[in-house]
């Protein structure tokens, strides 16, 4: 509570006010740094001080779990509730509103999203807020499943950890605001990315491989980007994972058949939409556009593909499993999409919990010096979300500077996380047990 609870009541701040000036914007900033500091910097401790120190935590009972997770969705979706209609989500009702009508749901608007976002129409019916609803039921209940389902190995996190990584990550103001404030509907396709991601680490049997590769092409057909992910997920030991491959191909063709008979070709508008947008946010293309005046949103999809081919590459030759893969190779192709909005990293924060106890129980990659980096690196993305909401939308001085700069400490601070993440994988003390892959 000491680490979080700040972080929540500047939350609570931001949603009844907003200043787009001085002097309450510096406020507000400083207030932003200070509880992302505490947080981030809170979880570090409890995850390193506290075991470093020879102190073992006590247990918590699994019923207690289950009463605090069970509190915390209800207060979560309360306040999904509460908040309202918002940001993304009036146009969503806007789209549900032609669908109901009858008409195409592409022609003539702005949606940029697959068919599973279609879907939610007629959950909107039954009351306008049930789909957003939804979304933050999604993110508590893939938040729960992240932080305390098993890792098909031993875990060696504390039931302490495990209720702090669900209440730092998942409960951050960077998930509240994305899902239960704004209700984003990238809680869609990063929910899938990393149910698809435990079902096949986690559980490893057919079945579930079958199921998860399901689950990852219900992702991309409500937005395109966990393709990303899908060779991580689809090679073990150099081959091919048909068991995944036939879920996703499956699940992928009925759901696109489907979406074809019902609206024909335009079911391809969006793939034409994300190609036609300019650099936005955390984007270095921003950065070049707005600030130094060069516009290079044109050679965005080129140094995507490059980046995603070397980091294959480099993953493929070092046999590196689906946890680290999936993570690593999504990270290096988003810092180079030029559209950059801040709910794409939703991913990132969803898989953290599940990904810092897999690691801390079955290598060594995770160092103090790493997770500090990489804390330092989601602290900034939380920073900037919280920042984005007290200064309603980063369209004054002097907050506007940081919708046109804010790319470029993200580059950085990147650029030093991936540095430091390539250097423990290619270290020569470094341990990765055989359970990162999937026969073992």
């Amino acid at each position: 509570m000491l680490y979080a609870f700040p972080s929540w009541v500047l939350l609570f701040i931001s949603v009844k006010a907003c200043s787009p000036s001085m002097p309450h914007v510096a406020v507000f900033s400083v207030a932003a740094i200070l509880t992302t500091t505490l947080l981030f910097h809170g979880l570090w401790r409890i995850l390193y001080l506290q075991p470093l120190a020879g102190e073992k935590p006590p247990s918590i009972k699994t019923r207690n779990i289950i009463i605090f997770l069970a509190v915390l969705a209800f207060l979560s979706i309360a306040f999904s509730y509460q908040a309202g209609v918002r940001h993304d989500y009036v146009q969503y009702r806007k789209h549900w509103d032609v669908i109901l009508a009858g008409l195409d749901p592409w022609l003539g608007t702005d949606n940029a999203y697959g068919p599973v976002h279609n879907l939610f129409a007629w959950m909107y019916r039954v009351h306008a807020l049930f789909p957003k609803i939804l979304f933050s039921f999604l993110l508590v209940s893939t938040g729960a499943i992240s932080s305390f389902f098993p890792l098909g190995i031993k875990d060696r996190t504390y039931s302490i950890q495990r209720c702090c990584l669900f209440a730092f990550f998942i409960l951050s103001p960077y998930s509240l605001i994305t899902v239960n404030l704004y209700a984003n509907n990238d809680i869609l396709p990063a929910a899938a990315m990393v149910l698809a991601l435990i079902g096949t680490v986690a559980l490893k049997s057919f079945s579930s491989r079958v199921i998860s590769g399901g689950i990852l092409a219900i992702g991309v057909m409500s937005k395109f980007y966990p393709l990303i992910i899908l060779p991580s997920l689809s090679l073990r030991r150099r081959c091919i994972d048909w068991a995944f491959v036939s879920g996703f191909l499956g699940t992928l063709l009925l759901g696109s058949s489907l979406a074809y008979r019902l609206w024909g070709n335009s079911v391809l508008i969006p793939l034409l939409f994300a190609n036609s947008r300019e650099s936005k946010h955390l984007s270095i293309f921003n950065f070049t556009r707005n600030v130094l005046g060069l516009n290079l949103d044109r050679f965005s999809t080129p140094f995507m593909l490059v980046v995603f081919l070397v980091m294959s590459i480099f993953l493929f030759k070092k046999n590196i499993g689906p946890m680290l893969g999936s993570i690593l190779t999504f990270a290096a192709v988003l810092s180079f999409y030029k559209v950059g909005h801040q709910q794409f990293f939703l991913f990132f924060f969803l898989v953290s919990p599940f990904a810092i106890r897999y690691l801390l129980s079955c290598s060594n990659i995770l160092t103090p010096k790493v997770a500090a980096i990489f804390f330092v690196w989601t602290g900034y993305l939380n920073w900037y979300q919280l920042e984005y909401q007290l200064t309603c939308g980063m369209w004054e001085w002097p907050a506007k500077v940081f919708r046109y700069a804010g790319a470029l400490p993200y580059l950085t601070i990147s650029a030093v996380l991936a540095m430091t993440i390539l250097g423990r994988i290619t270290a020569k003390d470094l341990m990765l047990a055989d359970s990162l892959d999937l026969d073992t």
